[in-house]
């Protein structure tokens, strides 16, 4: 019995977590960037930090941060960092704010 699995809130985390991946694997398709690629590591790890800052002020200016809304905060904190590292990034690539 998965009783931690059935927590309203823990299968919202998994389905946010799930769609962050999701967006993750769509701009590298559309990047063309090899999911192998030894540059992913250090952006996923920055872009994370800059997630959790915006989900934090987001949340102190009593912004939601939903399932719908908090993977594509993410995909652009993503396309920050990798932009930041001469990776560009055409328009159209990333999700709508």
């Amino acid at each position: 019995m998965d009783e931690w699995g059935r927590d309203p809130a823990v299968q919202a985390m998994r389905r946010l977590f799930k769609g962050m991946e999701a967006l993750l694997e769509e701009i590298l398709e559309r990047l063309a960037i090899s999911p192998y690629d030894r540059r992913i590591r250090g952006w996923l790890e920055k872009a994370l930090a800059k997630f959790e800052q915006s989900w934090s002020v987001a949340h102190q200016m009593g912004i939601s941060m939903n399932e719908e809304k908090a993977p594509a905060v993410y995909a652009h904190c993503l396309e920050r960092v990798m932009g930041a590292e001469g990776v560009e990034i055409p328009a159209g690539t990333l999700p709508e704010q």
